[in-house]
């Protein structure tokens, strides 16, 4: 039986000759159409038939060959098999080696790959390939370019000689040169697999200027993670100077990377920070440490850690969350977003927990790292050291339509070093709650009865108070709400509203408790789903005595054919039957009045219109106390406005507006205004603008921010962004997602319109 590149020669031969006939040393005859072949073990005595994804097709003006070693193709040829494709004015095929060897006009198409050169030689079985004074066009990547020679090793990987490279639009794969961007280098391997570029003597080069070179680097062609440095970022802060970086990324494992930021601050020195990341399985989390060795501004060492660790396996939950910095003022110093350098208190957390179908146990540690800024000092909270809860999740009680849940927990409260005077101890508090609910397509409601004992252990108690204070308390409600519903419209479309009035009792008795300390208690803001809640206190030092009645509406809107929520109007009142008698001390005066009216409008008016708006307004008097409205309107990707406003009376008078519009098919402004009309002081301000092309874009970014009391940072950032090779410059693309709600960066929307 012969071999497949001897069957497939002799085939070529033999179906050749009739066609062709000739004598030695004749030119061959001028075909009148192509001939056009597909081989096939048959015709040669193969008893299985060559498959379909592994023949070969040959198509030619002329074919003849010489002996049973070589066959020659002139005039249009064409050769396929599998997904290779194959093109050239003539071509000489060994079956013995499975190589083309091509002359003129030479074409290489694979399904993502184009290869353009005047001469090449090609192996037909994998695609291995080389070629002199290439063209070529990866279509997965949109890279293309030219190069001196190239070589395909039928894998992956395409390594070029002398190439210039870009992914940008330009009139063919040889002008590659004239593209916004390219890379140039001595040499330049494009490996498809590992989806990255490594480039030797390389240099990038920007509207045909220079702004990199590099005896070596590499570069992703895509997001997949890969090991090396990544672009530098620079930048400048105001009370630091300037900032370069240039990270080190290393990706360890599929389940585990690190990235390594050495950091160059003119004002300050050399810091370094490390991030590190896992995920396995079992386990999840993430490690950061900032170290900047003697800060010439202090003089002192000055550091920042933080652990995120999560471990999950069956009913078992552990972690640990630890934040801590070497000083007050670090996040004043260091932070680049306001939300950072507002941070007081820093939690220092371990738990483990024990979950089942319907009760867990957990016992956690919560130590602090509180700091204190200038004049503005602010009490330490109690570390709890340890505290250990058990819960079983509301659980039918037999067959009847009545559930039952109850908690336990016990707290042993350390006080703050930078208190000594403060009171502490343990606390064990019990609660149950029994409720029946009973739910209809027309109406809710839903009785319940709940009990909560609490015991102190104490040390430090003022004189003449109890060292064991202790309190029995029930709390009964009633909670009940009829539905209405009727077809209309709404803002033209077609929709089902609801009309959804809600009636909630509650009574608890008066029980002294000022004898019990305040370890984590305080009062909660009123708002319109506290007028529900049985306890007005947050924590479990106290329970406030009530006999109230909350009144309440809400009327929803739902399209009427997909049953989306499109919008709702929501407005309550909590009326006082008695007095209340409770009264935190240092925290809440004694009142007589109702609770104030509360109001919320929400949901989308429009396709690309939002509205969210909360009004409370004094039961008595009618003042405005206190209120919120955010609108947004975005009409497409890249078009966004919003605009915020927050008030409580003597204590917020704060509008916020920010926003995204491109200023032309090539030009973006973003920004945002948070500003303090009660203080008369900017909270935090982002104004910038976006410019891009096809292929890259740029983005200069100011910020100005609070830090502080009377204290304040500003911040410029600049980065060019490569498409198909990295970005240049600090990262402002975070900063405009947290600080502009809506935001897309420019070359994205630009790319999905």
């Amino acid at each position: 039986m012969p071999t497949r590149p001897t069957a497939i020669a002799l085939a070529l031969w033999c179906l050749g000759a009739p066609v062709f006939a000739q004598t030695p040393g004749q030119a061959p005859a001028t075909a009148e159409a192509p001939t056009k072949l597909r081989i096939d073990g048959g015709l040669l005595g193969v008893r299985s038939p060559i498959p379909e994804d592994e023949a070969t097709y040959i198509s030619a003006d002329r074919l003849y060959g010489n002996n049973a070693e070589e066959t020659f193709l002139e005039g249009n040829v064409e050769i396929r098999r599998k997904k290779l494709r194959l093109s050239s004015d003539a071509i000489n095929y060994s079956p013995i080696t499975d190589r083309a060897t091509a002359k003129g006009n030479l074409v290489i198409e694979q399904e993502s790959m184009l290869l353009k050169a005047p001469e090449g030689s090609v192996k037909l079985g994998t695609g291995e390939s080389q070629m002199k004074n290439a063209t070529f066009e990866l279509r997965d990547i949109k890279g293309k370019g030219r190069a001196d020679r190239m070589q395909y090793d039928g894998i992956s990987s395409l390594t070029l000689e002398n190439p210039n490279y870009t992914v940008c639009e330009v009139p063919n794969a040889g002008a590659a040169d004239q593209g916004d961007w390219y890379i140039t280098a001595d040499s330049l391997e494009i490996d498809q697999a590992s989806e990255v570029g490594r480039a030797r003597g390389a240099k990038v080069v920007f509207q045909d200027v220079p702004i990199l070179g590099v005896p070596y680097f590499s570069f992703p062609t895509s997001d997949r993670r890969k090991s090396g440095f990544l672009p530098p970022s620079f930048g400048t802060v105001s009370n630091s100077g300037l900032e370069v970086t240039v990270p080190y990324y290393l990706n360890i494992a599929p389940d585990k990377d690190l990235t390594l930021f050495p950091k160059v601050i003119s004002g300050r020195g050399y810091q370094l920070g490390t991030q590190g990341r896992y995920l396995t399985p079992n386990n999840e989390g993430e490690i950061k440490y900032d170290f900047l060795p003697s800060d010439e501004k202090t003089g002192t060492d000055r550091s920042a850690l933080s652990l995120l660790h999560k471990f999950e396996k069956g009913p078992f939950y552990a972690g640990v969350n630890f934040n801590q910095v070497s000083d007050d003022n670090y996040f004043v110093d260091f932070s680049r977003t306001q939300a950072v350098a507002s941070q007081r208190v820093l939690v220092q957390e371990g738990f483990l927990s024990y979950r089942q179908k319907n009760w867990s146990a957990n016992v956690r540690t919560v130590a602090h790292q509180t700091l204190q800024l200038f004049n503005d000092v602010i009490a330490e909270p109690y570390d709890r050291l340890p505290e250990a809860t058990v819960e079983l999740t509301p659980t039918r009680i037999g067959d009847a339509n009545a559930f039952v849940s109850v908690s336990g927990q016990y707290t042993d409260f350390a006080r703050p070093s930078s208190a000594p005077a403060r009171v502490e101890g343990s606390r064990g508090v019990t609660r149950a709650r029994v409720f029946m609910p009973i739910q209809r397509s027309e109406f809710s409601f839903t009785p319940a009865l709940s009990v909560q004992s609490t015991n102190y252990d104490l040390k430090g108690q003022a004189t003449g108070l109890p060292g064991g204070p202790s309190s029995v308390i029930p709390t009964v409600s009633l909670d009940s709400t009829v539905y209405f519903d009727r077809k209309t419209s709404f803002f033209g479309r077609k929709v089902n509203q609801t009309l959804e009035p809600r009636i909630f009792y509650l009574y608890t008795p008066f029980k002294d408790q000022s004898d019990q300390p305040i370890f984590d208690t305080t009062v909660t803001d009123q708002s319109l789903s506290r007028i529900f809640a049985e306890n007005r206190y947050s924590g479990l030092d106290r329970v406030g005595d009530a006999n109230q009645l909350t009144l309440a509406v809400t009327s929803r809107f739902y399209d009427e054919k997909s049953s989306e929520e499109l919008f709702s109007v929501t407005g309550g009142q909590r009326l006082n039957l008695t007095a209340s008698r409770v009264i935190l001390q240092g925290f809440e005066a004694p009142t007589t009045s109702d609770s104030d009216f509360f109001a919320n409008a929400r949901g989308r008016i429009s396709g690309s219109v939002f509205l969210d708006a909360t009004t409370q307004l004094n039961a008595e008097s009618g003042r405005h106390e206190r209120g919120n409205i955010s609108l947004s309107y975005a009409p497409s990707i890249g078009k966004q406005l919003n605009l915020g406003y927050r008030y409580t009376r003597a204590q917020i008078d704060q509008f916020d507006i920010s926003g995204q519009w491109p200023i032309s098919d090539r030009w973006s402004g973003v920004g945002r205004l948070n500003y303090s009309m009660l203080d008369n002081r900017l909270i935090e301000g982002v104004a910038g603008l976006e410019y891009g092309e096809g292929c890259w874009a740029v983005r200069v970014i100011a910020q100005r921010f609070a830090t502080a009391p009377q204290l304040e940072t500003t911040s410029l950032f600049v980065q060019l962004e490569l498409t198909g090779l990295g970005r240049l410059g600090s990262n402002p693309a975070d900063l405009l997602s947290r600080k502009v709600p809506g935001y897309t960066p420019f070359s994205t929307s630009q790319a999905t319109q």
